[in-house]
Parts: structure tokens; C-alpha cells; sequence
């Protein structure tokens, strides 16, 4: 049972209303989402659907009207919703990714204006790229160019999510003075009221098909003064600490895809006999299983401990947020790898079991590395910092004084109303999950631990140091391009290393919990991250537990949902 104070009720609640999308009888079902599709429409009805559920106001801070209390609560909600429905996952997060510039940095009447249409169910984007500069937003071209009652724009913005079905966007733009100055800005614009433009064609993808991922084009398009989202920093800045909080949002579709995919397989080799034999006592068969259930679980523990930073330490997440958006849709799709092969000839059915659900959610799924910053993207935010980060971790930073609350699955605090000013564009070396993991490991904190796990901390310490000792080596070397293999490869190890002391502090500052508290189930998490071999044996009480939860419809995951 789940207490309706914490910051999962929410999540909860939506999965009660949504009920089994396996069942054709519920509004949002698989059977529909994988005729949308195929046939590319766009899940008008979902949205309509959960608007009257309330969804929408879980986009508005509780300030403006609306019901987001935590980016923990938030995540947990997207979550829910992309194990039904990746399309209307993604489509109405584009709204909360528009709106979060809007939050961070707009005025009293643009955040009145925003949470209107929002409450509304109305979509919103944010419109960064263009077709000639991909992913490279300071050479931008769209001009917004000064009149004597507002701007002009001119130019085209394309691959957006939302950029014809949006109400609103979130514009990212040259703007051009009168007397001369040029800048990159921020414009928060109510499409209802434009004329001068034009929507550009859907544009077709791999997944999520039925998306409107297209982009717009401003043919002199007249505008007042008041769009501009004003603030004393560059509007870039803006865009960049949006991203920082989004990123972390974005795991909500992975868990939710992968949640999906291995309820689909569990469920397949559950009624499955093959060489006379059940599918679920084949040992390659139960690995697969528990090893994608295990992934998941420490999917979840990365997301929701970046979420939660967003409270506990802002100025981080530069770093963090870099992590948890490249790390969990790498592992979700490492993990959706080892179910296909278990389901075999079926995942790549698009109509077969569970209505091709499956295919469905691995093409879907896909994009999650790609947008608010691909991979290679946030591999370089991380590479750029990794020797202020290694100089710091040596020279034994500060810890956070609430690192048991931070890492509590039971409790958060409330963090919708940040400010943009708390988020910083650089970490200046300061890591307090690492850090306060190498200070837990010095304490008497893990003497109540058992011998095993006592010896994976200290493994986990002293890779983190050895770590730390070749990014000075780099450093002295005058090996320094962030862009080298050298020092991308360093910036996926410390995504490793940050994922097992994510994991580690979590099992420490849990001791009570239902499943962490068993020594064996938290050995093979630690186990996973440090030495992930073909050999890896799951406990007999992570099969149970993977079991436990497919047979009582509860969600695969640490939380009792």
C-alpha cells in the first residue's frame, strides 16, 4: 500500500485509473496504440483522455495553479504513462519541456499565460533546431528582428516535437536591436495568436510514428515585445539549465518502454513450452529475465536519485543530469537487446502477442538517447568536467548534510518552484553523491553490512580513486581534448561508477526496505554494475521477486506500486 502523502501517489494513482492496457476495455490499450501506428495518427483522444484525468496539471507548478510538487512525482507519472503509450508519453513531456524555460525564467504574466493553456490540456515545444546546425544551438538562424511594436521573425525551425498540434512554443532565436546588438534570446510564443507562418510536414521516423515531429516556418511573422523571456543571463543559459531538468525526465519513457517489454516477455516464457520443457526453467531463460529486471531496478535508482538533485543539489546537475540521460536509455536498451532474444521471432512481429507491443516499444524507445541531447552530447557535457571533478573527489569535497533523505525511496522534498539562478552551467568539480559515498565508506555506516556487500564498497571506493588518478595522469599529460576516445571512455566510466554508488548509498540509507534489505538481491545489483559478465547468476530471491511482482500486477520496480 502506498501512503498518499508521498511522492509516488500520484503514480499510482494514474495506474488505478489507466488500469491494464493489456485490457482492449481501457481507454489507453495496446491494442489501440499499435493501430495509431501503423496507421501514424496522432493520439488526440489519449490527449483529451488525460487531460480529464488531470495529467496536465502535474506540468504546472503548485505556485501557478497546478499540481507538481517534486520532479521525482513528475517522472513517476511519465513513467506510468510511456509503459501504455510512448507517442502520448512524449508528446505531452514536449510540453513540459517547452514550459520549463517558461518556469525557470519567465515573467508572473507568462507563466499565468503558459499555465492556462496547459490546465487546458493544450500541448506546448520547444523549438530549438535547425536543419542546416543540428544539435549545435549557437549558430541558430532565426532572426528575431526589432520593430517599432515588437520583433519580426524570419527562418524555420525544424524536428520539433509538438511544432503543429503545439498552442505554444518556446522559440530559441537571434535577436536583432535597433541599435545594432545581436543575441541569442528566448521567446515565448502563443501560436493561437500568429499569422505569417507556416507548419512544416510531419516528418516520418522510426518510432513514436504517430508524433508530430515537424517544424515551422516565420515568414516576417509580427510579434509583441512581451515575448521575450527576459533574464540577466544570456538566453542560451536559459535553453541549458531547461535541459538539465529535462534530461532527468526523459528516463521516466525508458522505464516506462522497458517495464513493458519485460512484462511482455516474462509473460511469454511464463506459457511457453519449448523442448518439453516450460521457457521460465531454462537457465539462459531466467538470467535474461532477472537481468533485465535488475537493470530496471537500478534504472530506476539512477533516475530517481538525479530527480531528487534537482532539490538536494542543484548546482550538480550539469553533471548529473548528463549521466542519467545518457546511462539510462543505454541500459534500458541493453536490457530490451537481452529480452528480444528470449522472445525470439515475436519482437519482431508487429501484430502478434500483445498486439506487437513489443516492437513496438523497442522502435519507440530508440529516440529517448537521441533528443534533449544525444549521447555523444552528454558524453562530452561529462568529459569537459571530468578533471575538476577527479581534483575535487582527491582533495575530499564537502558531502551533503541530508544524504539519507536524498536517497530515501519513502520521502522527498518539494522542488517545483527552483529557480533558474540554483542551476549552474559547470559543477566546478563538486560531486556530493561520489563524495559522500567515499565519506560513508570511512564511516560506521556500512558496519552493519554484510561482509560481501563491505567488500563491493570497498571495490567501489577504490575503482572511484583509481579513476580519479588517471584523470590527473590525463591531466598532467596535457591530454585534454574532451572530444578525444580517451576521455570519452573516461566519461563512460565514471557513468558506471556514479550508477554503483547511486545503487550503493540507496541500499545503505535503506536498510528496512522490502527487497534491499535481502542481502542477495542487493549483492546482485552492486554485482551487475561492477562485474557484468555472461557468467552473472541472479538469487533465487530476485526470481521470486521478479515473480512476485508480474503475478500481483505490481509495477517492476522498488516502489510498491
Amino acid at each position: 500500500m502506498h501512503d498518499d502523502n508521498t511522492f509516488y501517489a500520484a503514480a499510482a494513482k494514474l495506474e488505478q485509473q489507466c488500469g491494464d492496457p493489456s485490457d482492449e476495455q481501457q481507454f489507453i490499450n495496446f491494442k489501440t496504440s499499435s493501430l495509431l501506428d501503423e496507421t501514424q495518427q496522432f493520439p488526440t483522444a489519449y490527449i483529451e483522455y488525460l487531460q480529464q484525468l488531470g495529467y496536465f496539471e502535474y506540468f504546472v507548478p503548485s505556485e501557478q495553479g497546478g499540481q507538481l510538487k517534486s520532479f521525482a512525482q513528475l517522472l513517476l507519472i511519465c513513467r506510468a504513462l510511456s509503459r501504455r503509450d510512448l507517442n502520448a508519453a512524449i508528446a505531452t513531456g514536449q510540453t513540459m519541456l517547452g514550459a520549463l524555460p517558461v518556469w525557470l525564467c519567465g515573467s508572473s504574466a507568462q507563466k499565468n499565460q503558459l499555465a492556462s493553456h496547459i490546465l487546458q490540456g493544450h500541448l506546448g515545444c520547444l523549438a530549438l533546431t535547425e536543419k542546416r546546425h543540428g544539435s549545435n544551438l549557437l549558430a541558430s538562424e532565426v532572426s528575431a528582428t526589432a520593430t517599432a511594436t515588437g520583433y519580426e521573425l524570419s527562418g524555420e525551425k525544424w524536428l520539433i516535437n509538438n511544432a503543429t498540434k503545439g498552442h505554444t512554443m518556446t522559440l530559441l532565436a537571434r535577436k536583432q536591436e535597433t541599435s545594432g546588438r545581436s543575441e541569442l534570446a528566448l521567446l515565448f510564443i502563443d501560436k493561437t495568436n500568429l499569422t505569417e507562418f507556416e507548419n512544416l510536414d510531419k516528418i516520418n521516423t522510426h518510432g513514436i510514428r504517430c508524433a508530430d515531429i515537424s517544424g515551422i516556418r516565420f515568414n516576417n511573422t509580427e510579434v509583441a515585445s512581451d515575448v521575450v523571456i527576459k533574464t540577466a543571463e544570456p538566453g542560451i543559459y536559459g535553453v541549458m539549465k531547461a535541459l538539465q531538468i529535462s534530461r532527468i525526465l526523459c528516463a521516466g519513457f525508458s522505464l516506462g518502454a522497458l517495464d513493458t517489454c519485460l512484462r511482455t516477455t516474462y509473460q511469454f516464457a511464463q506459457s511457453r513450452v519449448l523442448y518439453q520443457r516450460p521457457m521460465l526453467s531454462m537457465p539462459t531463460v531466467s538470467q535474461g529475465l532477472a537481468r533485465s529486471f535488475a537493470r530496471l531496478l537500478l534504472i530506476e535508482i539512477a533516475a530517481l536519485v538525479c530527480s531528487k538533485a534537482i532539490a538536494y543539489a542543484a548546482p550538480s546537475l550539469s553533471v548529473y543530469s548528463a549521466f542519467c540521460k545518457y546511462w539510462v536509455p543505454r541500459q534500458a536498451e541493453i536490457a530490451i537487446d537481452e529480452l528480444k532474444v528470449i522472445l525470439g521471432a515475436r519482437y519482431y512481429l508487429r501484430d502478434e502477442h500483445q498486439f506487437g507491443i513489443f516492437q513496438k516499444m523497442l522502435r519507440d524507445n530508440a529516440v529517448v538517447s537521441l533528443f534533449d541531447g544525444s549521447s555523444q552530447v552528454n558524453l562530452a557535457l561529462i568529459a569537459t568536467q571530468t578533471n575538476a571533478l577527479a581534483s575535487k573527489l582527491l582533495a575530499a569535497q564537502e558531502t551533503v548534510h541530508d544524504v539519507a533523505k536524498w536517497f530515501s525511496l519513502t520521502s522527498d522534498q518539494a522542488s517545483s518552484a527552483i529557480q533558474a539562478d540554483e542551476l549552474k552551467l559547470n559543477n566546478l568539480g563538486q560531486d556530493p553523491i561520489l563524495a559522500s559515498f567515499i565519506a560513508v565508506c570511512d564511516s560506521n555506516l556500512i558496519t552493519t553490512q554484510s561482509d560481501r556487500m563491505r567488500a563491493l564498497y570497498v571495490e567501489l571506493k577504490q575503482r572511484i580513486l583509481r579513476w580519479c588518478d588517471e584523470i590527473i595522469t590525463l591531466k598532467e599529460q596535457e591530454l585534454n581534448d574532451p572530444s578525444s576516445v580517451v576521455r570519452f571512455a573516461k566519461a563512460k566510466q565514471y557513468t558506471q561508477l556514479l550508477a554503483a554508488t547511486c545503487c550503493a548509498l540507496t541500499i545503505i540509507h535503506n536498510p528496512s526496505h522490502l527487497l534491499l534489505s535481502n542481502d542477495d538481491i542487493s549483492n546482485d545489483l552492486m554485482s551487475l554494475l561492477l562485474n557484468d559478465t555472461d557468467q552473472w547468476q541472479p538469487c533465487e530471491a530476485l526470481l521470486q521477486a521478479l515473480a512476485q511482482q508480474f503475478e500481483t500486477q505490481k509495477w517492476f520496480s522498488l516502489l510498491p506500486i
